[in-house]
């Protein structure tokens, strides 16, 4: 099909809120139906046209009247109006990952055009450089104030099992979960992580603090708890089953207001900032970045990258 774009009387002349065309509406849903053929998921196939709506009605006050030709200096004026909006959720300027997408999916949608001979769209803009996300990252003091924090009962060694995991191994929140007891090799002071976020299994080394942690954490505070001889779990909560998320951070949220440290409680503080500062104290104590990316398992050192950007700032 070609679908051109044909003008109508403005809306704003006649009093009423302007809306794509009917034209334009056959665009979108042949660009909605092209999604859906190439395997889009659901509700991209969904959003995708709906995000190009405010596109369309700029080419309308623009007197654009075709797609076949619409000049690089309009796109580029929709570019910058979009760059002065403000997030209808956060009432700030959109952030660059939320720019990038329009850009996406701008060329995505000359994709379509150009498949479908209707016409292609000349994008002269360059992606958005991408934004570091804020994150929380515990100084060497802190950490220590929580580790001190830990109960002197027998729970207490449940506690610091749990710290030298998210901090000391730097293991992600359902790595630690789903650790069974043989996957601490006590004896080579490695941790097997059997399964992680991108499907690969590796080992993570510990040092002698935290191998003395996991050793009284299963002598006297494990063996304690009432289970039944099939469960192989490492970490168990009280009833004898594996910890959840829920307990697990229950248990860090417990340790900060230990601390007595009002600035700690009054920060946003997680499992995964554990990891992020083991991540950071690492770089700041001279480790290579591959070895840093290999001890987290990451994919590659692009997401580990992130963390010099925290050092720079710290």
């Amino acid at each position: 099909m070609k679908a051109g774009i044909t003008c109508i009387t403005s809306p704003e002349a006649r009093g009423v809120k302007a809306k794509p065309s009917y034209t334009y509406q056959r665009v979108l849903e042949g660009y909605k139906e092209w999604l859906d053929i190439i395997g889009y998921s659901k509700n991209t196939i969904n959003s995708l046209p709906a995000q190009l709506k405010p596109f369309f009605l700029h080419l309308k006050n623009e007197n654009i009247t075709s797609l076949q030709e619409v000049p690089k200096s309009v796109i580029k004026n929709y570019y910058q109006s979009l760059k002065q909006k403000k997030s209808s959720h956060t009432g700030e300027l959109l952030k660059n990952s939320t720019l990038n997408g329009h850009l996406r999916n701008l060329r995505l949608f000359s994709d379509y055009l150009e498949e479908t001979g209707q016409g292609s769209l000349l994008i002269d803009i360059r992606y958005e450089p991408k934004e570091y996300p804020e994150r929380e990252v515990l100084t060497l003091h802190e950490i220590d104030h929580i580790y001190n924090a830990c109960s002197e009962q027998v729970t207490g060694l449940r506690e610091r099992a749990i710290l030298s995991l998210y901090y000391g191994c730097g293991l992600r929140c359902k790595e630690g979960i789903n650790l069974n007891v043989n996957d601490i090799l006590l004896d080579k002071q490695l941790v097997h992580i059997r399964k992680s976020k991108n499907q690969k299994a590796r080992y993570v080394p510990f040092v002698e603090g935290q191998k003395r942690d996991f050793e009284l954490y299963l002598r006297h505070c494990r063996s304690s708890i009432p289970t039944t001889p099939e469960q192989t779990a490492f970490l168990l909560n009280n009833q004898g089953r594996r910890v959840s998320s829920t307990g697990l951070s229950k248990t860090l949220k417990t340790l900060i207001e230990r601390t007595g440290n009002e600035e700690l409680q009054e920060r946003k503080i997680g499992l995964h900032t554990l990891r992020h500062s083991i991540a950071t104290h690492l770089l700041q104590c001279g480790m290579e970045i591959d070895a840093i990316s290999q001890f987290l398992g990451h994919s590659g050192i692009r997401s580990t990258q992130t963390y010099l950007h925290l050092v720079h700032h710290l």
